[in-house]
């Protein structure tokens, strides 16, 4: 199983420092490093934040 780990820019609070959000989608098990930059770009046309981070998460069962 994989998730896609996103994590936002939002703007800035009234100290002017960043504000963050993370959001987690699951994605399918082929999906590697390139195509989830293509997720991850696409995604941020369709919102007023930007990406600052993106991430490919692995889990597997060990029971």
């Amino acid at each position: 199983m994989k998730k896609l780990s996103l994590k936002w820019f939002i703007g800035t609070d009234v100290n002017g420092d960043p504000v963050f959000k993370r959001q987690t989608l699951n994605v399918e098990d082929t999906i590697d490093v390139a195509k989830a930059l293509v997720v991850a770009q696409t995604l941020e046309k369709y919102t007023t934040y930007s990406v600052d981070s993106a991430q490919v998460v692995t889990y597997e069962s060990v029971v």
